[in-house]
């Protein structure tokens, strides 16, 4: 398979992954090798197909809905690596939606390696503070700083 297809098919994979998460639908697992490497901030770096299974528990104790925003998605391509850059959206088991109007949008950034169609290794960067419990660091990077949703 040449390179331009073969890129294309890996962002359909990764699609499919987020619209499969965004459903709690367990059969994402078959997009996956089984020795997957996945990192998750706080969860740290784990292998094998049940950390995704550990991971996807974890959240759903805090987590009852989350909507990835798919017409937002940009990717960028090198070889069998594909990186994501996103946002999404939630509420938490407590009924709190996020983002909040004071945080505006809740960004992500994932990177995938892939083993020709199958993601053989995942590392999600975002903050999982996502309805701004920690209103330490959010005081604090928040003092006198504009951003785009504050100006309008």
């Amino acid at each position: 398979m040449t390179e331009q297809p073969l890129k294309e098919k890996r962002i359909d994979v990764v699609k499919t992954f987020y619209a499969k998460l965004d459903q709690a639908d367990a059969s994402l697992l078959d997009l996956f090798t089984e020795d997957v490497e996945l990192f998750f901030p706080k969860f740290g770096t784990a292998q094998g197909k049940s950390s995704l299974g550990e991971l996807g528990k974890r959240f759903a104790l805090e987590i009852d809905k989350i909507q990835h925003i798919q017409d937002a998605f940009r990717f960028l391509s090198d070889g069998d690596t594909l990186v994501l850059e996103g946002q999404m959206r939630g509420v938490m088991q407590n009924g709190d939606r996020w983002p909040t109007s004071q945080a505006g949008r809740h960004h992500f950034c994932t990177v995938f390696e892939f083993d020709e169609l199958l993601i053989k290794r995942l590392s999600i960067y975002l903050d999982p503070d996502f309805n701004l419990e920690d209103k330490k660091r959010v005081n604090n990077y928040q003092q006198g700083v504009k951003t785009q949703e504050n100006k309008t």
